[in-house]
């Protein structure tokens, strides 16, 4: 019987850098979407920033199924369903009492984050902007690494 191509990608383990951009993501504009099983990171912003977000998609790699779009005024993508969104959505959940809001447990998330996550999050909430290709070989070598 023919393996669907998303149940594949289900299986492929995220490397560190991959689970960085899922982390600083998280903390800043995507969120988790769907139910336990079939969890997906969404990932939206503003049209403009389309270069930032082909950037994510390229580092999420087989994680995404369709490339970002442009919509009116934002750009989308979301990956497959992927286990690991089960295993964080503990840590990236909704506040019941305010149902348009994210609630994160920053102490268990943090302690998790390395330069690159923390680089993702400043740039989803607007404090930089991440162009790793203006890094010079030091800097991509400490945000790309673990």
């Amino acid at each position: 019987m023919p393996t669907h191509p998303d149940d594949v990608r289900r299986r492929i383990p995220l490397d560190e850098i991959q689970l960085q951009v899922v982390f600083g993501s998280l903390l800043g504009d995507a969120m988790l979407v769907g139910d336990a099983g079939a969890r997906r990171l969404r990932v939206g912003h503003a049209a403009d920033r389309l270069p930032y977000a082909t950037w994510k998609y390229e580092r999420l790699g087989a994680l995404v199924a369709v490339a970002p779009r442009v919509t009116g005024a934002v750009v989308t993508f979301e990956t497959v369903a992927h286990p690991v969104f089960d295993d964080l959505a503990h840590l990236f959940y909704r506040d019941r009492t305010r149902p348009r809001m994210k609630a994160v447990r920053r102490d268990a998330v943090l302690a998790r984050l390395t330069p690159l996550g923390l680089a993702v999050w400043m740039s989803d909430v607007g404090r930089l902007q991440l162009r790793a290709d203006s890094f010079i070989p030091a800097q991509e070598a400490l945000a790309l690494t673990a």
